[in-house]
């Protein structure tokens, strides 16, 4: 019965571990698709001017700014609740 348990829970360790990673390859595949998408859309820009474009490079720009707002912000929390704990 204790194998059969075990088995369980090793089985289920690894899926969870495997949908993490899986979903942090999409997140970073994600986030270097739009590193390279910033510097395209300004290049396009540069050759041939277009709204749509413009609006788009903005865009990723401002959200780009907004995620690292956030994880610095996350991080702060993180060392204000590490050092109240610690106390």
């Amino acid at each position: 019965m204790a194998v059969l348990i075990s088995t369980i829970i090793v089985y289920l360790l690894g899926w969870i571990s495997q949908a993490i990673l899986t979903w942090l390859s999409g997140v970073y595949s994600s986030m270097f698709y739009l590193a390279f998408a910033i510097e395209i859309s300004f290049r396009d820009i540069a050759t041939n001017f277009s709204i749509s474009g413009l609006y788009n490079s903005i865009y990723i720009v401002a959200m780009a700014v907004l995620v690292m707002f956030f994880v610095k912000k996350m991080i702060e929390t993180y060392m204000t609740w590490s050092n109240r704990r610690s106390r």
